[in-house]
């Protein structure tokens, strides 16, 4: 993993959160000139749950949702549930539902 440096802004930066939403508190925003993005941070009011922003001039768009679901050990459980959970039931018969979704995707990136 390689470190990426980033300059933290100061309050009076003239960096500011780009965007408001009634349930959100903006927190700080950083510029990431490593990676030529601009990072905001915001926090759910009621849950606590945090939402970075990261933007670009990259025209490829992406998303991630994410759970810290630290795992208790290093068997790879958690892995293996990701694939087993990809692989179809007998309500949803799909064999690879995932690379079913690649096959009709106008995607550039996909992964699970």
């Amino acid at each position: 993993m390689t470190a990426v440096s980033s300059s933290k802004t100061e309050q009076n930066s003239p960096i500011h959160p780009t965007r408001t939403h009634p349930a959100f508190e903006w927190q700080r925003s950083e510029e990431i000139s490593s990676l030529n993005i601009t990072m905001e941070e915001y926090v759910h009011k009621v849950t606590g749950a945090k939402h970075f922003h990261l933007s670009s001039d990259n025209t490829e768009n992406v998303f991630l949702v994410g759970f810290r679901t630290v795992p208790m050990d290093s068997t790879g459980v958690a892995h293996i549930l990701e694939h087993t959970s990809l692989c179809g039931s007998k309500k949803f018969p799909v064999r690879d539902p995932f690379f079913m979704m690649i096959r009709r995707s106008l995607n550039t990136f996909m992964n699970a």
